[in-house]
């Protein structure tokens, strides 16, 4: 699940810097950088702000 959750992340980032992504979505660009390198997990407001500041859902759904 992280993994996938990552991958959405960077394929939604599109090329974005993790300043500008961070910046817009409002989270700390360190917090955004340790999420990406799966030294964290992002909590369900981490989430939520990055989904809607970056127009997805990126959190992946079970089957």
């Amino acid at each position: 699940m992280a993994r996938l959750f990552v991958i959405n992340v960077r394929t939604a980032m599109d090329g974005q810097s993790i300043r500008s992504v961070a910046a817009r979505v409002g989270i700390g660009n360190v917090t955004l950088l340790t999420v990406l390198a799966g030294k964290a997990w992002p909590d369900l407001a981490t989430i939520a702000r990055l989904e809607a500041g970056l127009g997805r859902e990126l959190w992946p759904r079970q089957r």
